[in-house]
């Protein structure tokens, strides 16, 4: 893992991190701003409530006011004691109607609408309902920084006689609230932090650990594929090297076999036999290896013809009758025509057909019956082999189509073989888009097949004998097996 990499990772933590914590403090600073200022509204409601309480008292001079009579100077000096109360700095007097009609300090020759002065304080009028607003007092003259406003109706009895606007210095009541939400906000945030600082921790030393273990396993993962690719560059080379001096012994053995060389005793003759048994099952293990090695490159070529399978599988019994008879197996073999067409390369086909006719033969007791059969099967062509053999595990029916698996894998089992054939040829007929598998009762024996794509091309070969429901083979059997898997 590279180091552009990690701070890619880091990065991706963080900044999810970074984000919450930001969120948290406009949050935090937006509530306090709401509180303060529902704080600082409540303040000025209680204290200009105060401040009416003492007015109401002097409900008849307020009401002259408002009406615009005239008042002694001894009633002016009231309102001059009015602007001491529960800390209002200034206040105003409006008609019931709306119209100013006192301004503190001023005197009652100011006039103004109420509506125009404050078209919210207006609605005081019609709902008789007291309203409080706060202003920031920084831009104006002889305003408080932090200053509120506050409407309040004064009835003298049950009838309204004025509307009273009373101006409260905000400024300390704000610092200090806002000193103490903020004490709040610090304490619930280090109260957030304090819970979520045990799962971050806990997710930042999982997410370390994960890091820790993928680089791990990257590097083994890089192993292993050197390994593998060593694995199959050894497996190509001795495969090379083998099949070269392979092939000169089978040939010279063969024409030793044959008599062509040389005429020879009984005992020696069946020694070359033997011989030349063996080096045909290790020339076609090589070819196996290199199948293997093709497979795992991708290299596996596969050439497309109209190809008979009826044909292919006939070559491939008879084959076998060129091994001499040990276990008198008996091979049936039944087909719907006299020739089904697939498109299909004969050569990796009859490949296929050779390595199921040999695990069939190899798992087969002495005495048993083979039943081969070709046959249209929903579009496509289909060939089976049917042994009498032990049968397999429903667990190892998958496993068997593996590379290098073998039902019984001990040093004890008494079948050879790589576990090499069964895997190429599933990669064969997945080639062709074909399908392959098995069916298998313990005991009874198994029937593998695969179906190929059928080519639409049923006819009669002209060297080939009239159709026959079932050809029965002579009993023949395999002391050197041409395919083990």
């Amino acid at each position: 893992m590279t180091a552009a990499t990690d701070g890619k990772h880091i990065g991706f933590k963080i900044v999810p991190m970074l984000a919450f914590l930001i969120f948290l403090g406009a949050a935090t600073v937006w509530v306090m701003s709401f509180l303060t200022v529902r704080a600082v509204e409540h303040n000025a409601a209680i204290r200009s409530v105060e401040w009416a309480e003492f007015a109401v008292r002097h409900a008849p001079q307020i009401e002259a006011v408002a009406e615009g009579l005239p008042l002694k100077s001894e009633e002016w000096k009231l309102f001059e004691d009015l602007i001491s109360i529960s800390g209002v700095f200034r206040f105003k007097i409006f008609s019931p109607e709306g119209q100013l009609r006192y301004i503190s300090g001023e005197g009652s020759e100011a006039t103004a609408d109420l509506d125009a002065h404050n078209p919210h304080a207006a609605n005081v009028v019609a709902s008789g309902r007291t309203l409080t607003i706060v202003e920031d007092g920084r831009s104006k003259q002889d305003r408080p920084d932090l200053y509120s406003e506050t409407y309040i109706p004064v009835y003298n009895g049950d009838r309204l006689v004025a509307i009273a606007e009373t101006y409260l210095d905000q400024t300390e009541k704000s610092a200090a609230v806002r000193a103490e939400y903020t004490l709040v906000a610090v304490i619930m945030t280090g109260m957030i932090v304090f819970a979520l600082s045990a799962p971050l921790a806990g997710i930042w030393l999982l997410f370390r650990r994960l890091r820790i273990q993928n680089a791990e396993l990257e590097i083994e993962r890089l192993r292993a594929t050197a390994a593998d690719k060593s694995k199959s560059e050894f497996l190509s080379t001795v495969s090379h090297e083998l099949r070269t001096p392979l092939t000169s012994i089978k040939g010279s053995l063969d024409m030793l076999k044959s008599g062509r060389v040389a005429d020879m005793p009984g005992a020696a003759d069946r020694l070359v036999a033997m011989a030349a048994r063996n080096t045909a099952t290790l020339h076609l293990l090589v070819n196996d290896l290199l199948d293997f090695e093709k497979i795992n490159s991708g290299n596996l070529e596969i050439h497309k013809s109209p190809t008979d399978l009826v044909a292919v599988v006939n070559d491939e019994i008879d084959t076998l009758e060129t091994y001499g008879p040990d276990q008198d197996i008996e091979f049936v073999f039944t087909c719907d025509n006299d020739a089904l067409v697939a498109d299909a390369d004969p050569i990796r086909i009859g490949q296929v057909v050779r390595n199921l006719l040999s695990n069939a033969v190899k798992f087969s007791p002495r005495g048993g019956k083979i039943v081969v059969s070709v046959f249209e099967n929903n579009g496509s062509v289909r060939v089976t082999v049917e042994d009498s053999g032990c049968g397999i595990q429903q667990g190892d029916l998958e496993r068997i189509f593996e590379k290098f698996t073998q039902v019984d894998s001990t040093d004890s089992r008494k079948h050879g073989g790589t576990g090499l054939g069964l895997a190429i040829s599933r990669e064969i007929v997945k080639k062709h888009d074909g399908d392959i598998g098995v069916t298998s009762v313990v005991g009874e024996g198994s029937i593998f097949y695969f179906d190929l794509p059928s080519a639409l091309l049923h006819k009669s070969l002209n060297d080939r004998p009239a159709h026959v429901p079932e050809l029965r083979y002579p009993k023949v059997s395999v002391t050197g097996m041409p395919r083990a898997v």
